[in-house]
């Protein structure tokens, strides 16, 4: 089950660093275009180093437990 979770937030973390590459293309894109408003590109970096750190801190919590999952198993019927 830890290995189960552990791969869902690889996942999340994998899908979080995706985002954050989506977010500095349309801010790339945006540049290129003087209509934007200026405020739109600190928000958009703000989403950007947003999904930076959640996509460090899932993969971490990912490696942690696959670790955990690798210790020794608490006796049984404790956890």
């Amino acid at each position: 089950m830890t290995r189960d979770h552990a791969d869902t937030l690889a996942a999340d973390a994998r899908r979080t660093a995706e985002c954050a590459d989506r977010l500095r293309a349309l801010a790339a894109r945006l540049r290129a275009h003087d209509a934007a408003p200026h405020w739109l590109f600190a928000a958009v970096h703000e989403h950007i180093t947003a999904c930076v750190v959640a996509s460090e801190e899932l993969a971490e919590a990912a490696d942690r437990l696959r670790a955990l999952a690798g210790g020794p198993r608490p006796p049984r019927g404790r956890r």
